[in-house]
């Protein structure tokens, strides 16, 4: 179990040490973090954003087609529309697990597989416009991919009750820095590239690349430990701890 205190010593380090890191330096996922499965209003967050953007994005595209491309039916233009939506969430979701993979270990266990369900989706929506026509089989299809490729890298859950907003905020530091680490590692491997062999230079440059490797290291075990810390391992604790 790490304490409030001692994360915020740590981080306090890390930023007198590496103050580039908690600059210019975003993630694209758990915006919103929330208690157990379901924390009330919380919830409602991110679907609300999703239909704010995707929804009404994939309406107002639906109509362009149908107006444009009169050829195809009413179902086909707004499935079209559907489809490029889930196409579109399939594009930025990589560099999403990218993230994920380099800044938390045990998240990426959980969303890993985001962009296999992401395409089995799109095939499903391509088959269901060109040869089943069902709208209940899109708004299915719709639904899924919001939710595998927004709702679930907007909003994380499995908090334990106890944790709390600055605890949420120590996690989330934890990770930019982690994923700042490791891009300073591919940063290095880059210069090494254009290095001339057994210069001084390129010596430096493997130094400076060991000392990344095992910040990175160090701050993947750290992120890790937070998790355990505030975060039920699996929905199987979750819910023995609520008996």
């Amino acid at each position: 179990m790490i304490s409030n205190k001692q994360t915020a010593l740590f981080l306090k380090e890390m930023r007198e040490q590496h103050p580039s890191a908690f600059k210019r330096n975003f993630l694209f996922y758990s915006m919103i973090k929330t208690k157990g499965i379901l924390d009330e209003l919380k919830e409602l967050i991110p679907w609300v954003l999703a239909a704010m953007i995707f929804i009404s994005l994939s309406m107002s595209l639906g109509h362009f087609i149908s107006v444009q491309l009169p050829q195809f039916n009413h179902f086909r233009s707004y499935g079209i529309a559907v489809l490029a939506i889930m196409l579109l969430l399939m594009l930025y979701t990589p560099l999403v697990i990218k993230q994920i993979k380099h800044s938390s270990t045990s998240l990426y266990q959980q969303l890993r597989h985001t962009p296999i369900k992401l395409a089995a989706l799109i095939l499903l929506q391509a088959i269901n416009i060109a040869y089943i026509e069902s709208v209940f089989l899109q708004i299915i299809l719709f639904f899924l991919a919001l939710s595998f490729g927004f709702v679930r890298f907007y909003k994380e859950n499995m908090f334990r009750e106890g944790t709390q907003n600055e605890q949420y905020f120590y996690l989330q530091e934890t990770r930019r820095i982690c994923f700042w680490s490791y891009k300073q590692i591919l940063k290095i491997k880059l210069k090494r590239l254009f290095s001339a062999k057994n210069s001084k230079a390129l010596k430096a440059l493997q130094q400076q690349e060991q000392q990344f490797i095992d910040l990175y290291i160090q701050l993947i075990r750290y992120e890790n430990e937070l998790c355990k810390t505030h975060k039920h391992v699996d929905v199987e604790t979750y819910l023995d701890s609520l008996m």
